[in-house]
């Protein structure tokens, strides 16, 4: 019990020095995020039809990206879309989260007429 208690002892004083020495160890090692590079292109409805689309190109077409769509109608939010064109939109506003695989995240506001 007396070996467990100066085991103890030395770890926190080994914490307390590395915080004010200011070595922070994180492990794994976190990568910053790059931008994720992304145009679109919307077509507008007709009609008062829900015929909207949204048409998302990116940049790094090998990379796979989910995309979340929210809107201030809960009934045209979808989440998890792996596709690049979102077809049978409502016009409004709608806000498009993109997510890569890294966990690297892009936010966009589009508007439906």
């Amino acid at each position: 019990m007396v070996g467990f208690k100066y085991l103890t002892c030395s770890l926190l004083i080994f914490a307390a020095w590395s915080f004010q020495t200011g070595n922070n160890v994180a492990y794994p090692p976190v990568k910053p995020c790059d931008e994720i590079q992304v145009t679109y292109k919307i077509k507008n409805t007709s009609g008062s039809q829900a015929n909207g689309e949204i048409e998302l190109k990116f940049k790094d077409d090998k990379q796979t990206y989910t995309t979340y769509l929210f809107s201030g109608d809960s009934r045209n939010n979808r989440l998890d879309v792996t596709e690049t064109k979102i077809t049978e939109l409502n016009a409004g506003d709608y806000n498009v989260i993109i997510r890569s695989k890294e966990g690297c995240t892009r936010h966009l506001t589009i508007r439906i007429k």
